[in-house]
């Protein structure tokens, strides 16, 4: 590389490091809409921090009101712990008030599902379920509010009614992985891991969270080596042993009765994730 390289590549890491801190520069010194189009901007292009970071300095200083929260918090989702997530929905809500009339169809359901999805990340189902309804009367056919509601009902025990809920999810989505993955878990919580076998192996064998649940299946099962070539597939060799450790615990905990809609609802908050994945 001669050296006129060397400075255009120092050049392009430097702009590119600098992007951030640009984009705080020019919402300070701009305009609010100036700032909403510059966050709008880098949320269409999928850089979600840079954008969360634009909405949250305009919420800072008290720019952000009503759908323009609700837009904030949808965002924010990919990005921010839960806890703040709720937050910034709550304050939506309480600035719109009960009645949603003002708001566009897709802004409310925006709503419902950003709070809904927030309680449930904390674990706070009963609380989840109105947002859910919310959802659902908006949208029948919502494939993620259908998902939450299995995640509700299989939390508290009711496993049949919660698979009902995941299939029409898939049914309006057949894409919807997290409803897959979630009615498999159900099939364990069920004591049935034949069932979630037979479903996860129709999976996307490059899918890693549908094979982590394909291995705690087999772990399940008791069958150590199909759980050992499964995460074999997926993950680096100096990471099986961990998984296979912390999958078998997990097996272990599905198996008791008390943990078992628990169980569920903490692979929904928490999943698996691997350090390093074969290319």
């Amino acid at each position: 590389m001669n050296k006129l390289s060397i400075v255009r590549a120092f050049f392009l890491v430097i702009c590119g490091v600098l992007l951030a801190g640009c984009a705080g520069s020019q919402i300070q010194k701009g305009s609010k809409e100036e700032g909403l189009k510059l966050a709008r901007l880098l949320r269409d292009q999928g850089r979600l921090e840079a954008s969360t970071e634009v909405y949250a300095r305009l919420d800072s200083k008290g720019s952000l009101v009503g759908k323009e929260l609700i837009e904030y918090g949808s965002v924010a989702s990919a990005v921010k712990p839960p806890q703040e997530t709720l937050g910034i929905y709550s304050r939506a809500r309480q600035q719109i008030g009960d009645d949603a009339a003002p708001m566009e169809k897709n802004e409310s359901l925006a709503l419902c599902l950003g709070m809904a999805r927030a309680q449930i990340a904390l674990g706070r189902t009963q609380l989840a379920q109105r947002d859910l309804d919310c959802a659902l009367k908006l949208d029948p056919q919502n494939s993620i509010a259908l998902n939450g509601a299995g995640i509700v009902l299989d939390a508290s025990g009711q496993y049949r009614e919660a698979r009902v809920q995941f299939e029409k999810a898939l049914q309006s989505d057949p894409s919807n992985t997290s409803a897959l993955n979630n009615m498999a878990l159900s099939w364990l919580n069920s004591a049935e891991p034949a069932k979630a076998i037979e479903l996860l192996r129709t999976t996307d064998s490059s899918n890693p969270v549908t094979q982590l649940n394909l291995a705690l299946a087999y772990l399940y099962q008791g069958d150590t080596d199909a759980a050992h070539r499964t995460l074999a597939a997926i993950a680096s060799p100096d990471r099986i042993a961990s998984l296979m450790s912390t999958l078998s615990a997990r097996a272990d905990e599905l198996k008791q009765p008390q943990n078992r809609g628990s169980n569920l609802l903490l692979a929904s908050r928490s999943p698996l994730q691997l350090s390093s994945i074969k290319p």
